[in-house]
């Protein structure tokens, strides 16, 4: 069954713009979404975009395009559960969207993009609106940033803006939050950098979307949104303002760690196929401001190792947060903070035991503590997973390299899978180096 929603970009408070989109959605939409002011029929996005800076002329009516984009894309994810498919995963999503002329002939290849990026079925309808979201007509100093940089709150941004800031560059950290906890985390690490280097060297930027309508969780389109956010932001500085993606080469390939998590069931945020198609559709509609992935060559052990500034790194590592679900201990009655079971968090784990900062203790749970571990069906999911995946790599690399989807055109095949597969090792070595030191004797025994 296709399920099919509608976007409606309108702002009351311009009569041209809601006059052009006051027609009624056609019939049979599962839902009608929109930007607009509390209180107007169907689904309300709380944000609050008016923060963002905008650009002029063609390239912010384009970037407006694709965040409007991104937003009804990001909606749709969260709205519709994957459970109620027959597959448990894959859905049947159209989406009718609002853009400015230069995206409407890009809509199946955009479609075809959101198909590898969440492993879904999209269809997106196309229709030329005039485009407010009411952004800023202009960055509110004089100050203007080297590089405009997604901030996450992660270790892997805290990372990227310790080497940037200490490189000299002056940054513009962009951030999404759609809950408390995370805004803090991100302010909170924002405003120890800024102490630091000071307002001359570095800002930030924390853009809040909230839907609340939102039974999914697995949300494979955030991505989307946070680089959406982060052009339109880097787009109002000029062409030449890149935008940066601090992430590792390890995550950004994501290998299917077991034959359960083959295609999307790996996530695909910074996968470099996902970034170089979709570079290529800004570059279409005019948005050629550069998007660069420092890390893509490392392991996340290696960015934190090669840090420039390990001594400020140290200080401000346990303030940031790799967790997939940081929120869910507290929602079942316990304290909050990072699971230490999910994928995120062993993986984080196993980067910081290369400089011995691991420590157990500093998550809700110690999964490599405690043995019912691998028996539950929820917390020792992802052990298992990787546990297997360090005995299959250290067994047969083939097997696991037949996992990937490199997405390239056959010549170029064998040349970025040998770059993958040095990724893929030493990230392995990595992990198994962790395991062994820190793992009891029933985690070194699972899976041989």
């Amino acid at each position: 069954m296709t399920v099919e929603l509608y976007l409606k970009a309108t702002n009351e408070r311009n009569e041209k713009h809601e006059k052009h989109e006051k027609r009624r959605p056609p019939p049979g939409m599962a839902a009608v979404i929109h930007l607009g002011e509390p209180g107007r029929p169907g689904y309300l996005l709380h944000h609050n975009l008016a923060r963002l800076p905008a650009a002029a002329g063609l390239p912010g009516q384009a970037v407006s395009a694709f965040l409007l984009a991104a937003l009804g894309v990001w909606t749709a994810d969260k709205f519709l559960p994957r459970s109620a498919t027959p597959d448990a995963w894959t859905r049947q999503i159209t989406l009718n969207l609002p853009v400015s002329p230069g995206w409407l002939p890009l809509a199946s290849r955009l479609s075809s993009l959101l198909n590898f990026l969440t492993g879904d079925d999209w269809t997106l309808k196309l229709r030329e609106a005039p485009l407010d979201l009411g952004l800023k007509g202009q960055w509110p100093s004089a100050w203007r940033p080297d590089g405009v940089m997604l901030f996450s709150g992660g270790l892997d941004s805290l990372v990227g803006a310790l080497d940037f800031l200490e490189a000299g560059q002056g940054l513009l950290l962009v951030s999404h939050y759609d809950f408390g906890q995370l805004a803090s985390i991100q302010q909170s690490l924002a405003a120890a950098l800024l102490r630091h280097y000071g307002s001359d060297r570095v800002r930030h930027l924390g853009i809040r979307v909230q839907f609340p309508e939102a039974p999914e969780l697995s949300m494979r389109s955030r991505s989307l949104l946070y680089l959406a956010l982060g052009l339109a932001a880097a787009v109002s500085f000029g062409a030449a303002t890149p935008l940066i993606i601090p992430e590792n080469g390890w995550i950004s390939l994501n290998p299917p760690l077991t034959a359960n998590r083959l295609g999307s069931c790996s996530t695909r945020t910074t996968h470099p196929f996902f970034l170089e198609q979709l570079t290529g559709l800004w570059r279409e509609v005019g948005l050629v401001n550069p998007l660069v992935n420092p890390y893509k060559n490392l392991t996340k052990g290696e960015m934190v190792r090669r840090c420039r500034t390990r001594d400020l790194l140290r200080q401000l590592f346990g303030e940031s947060v790799s967790c997939a679900r940081p929120v869910v201990s507290r929602w079942q009655g316990g304290k909050a903070g990072p699971c230490g079971c999910c994928y995120p968090c062993l993986m984080r784990r196993a980067a910081l035991h290369t400089l011995g900062w691991d420590r157990g203790e500093d998550y809700v749970r110690d999964g490599l503590a405690e043995p019912e571990t691998l028996a539950h069906r929820g917390r020792g999911r992802d052990l298992r997973a990787l546990l297997l995946a360090v005995s299959t790599w250290e067994k047969s690399p083939a097997e696991i390299e037949a996992r990937l989807m490199l997405g390239v055109d056959p010549e170029a095949l064998p040349a970025s899978l040998a770059a993958a597969r040095q990724v893929l090792d030493r990230g392995f070595r990595e992990i198994a180096g962790w395991l062994r030191d820190k793992g009891p004797e029933w985690v070194s025994g699972y899976g041989n």
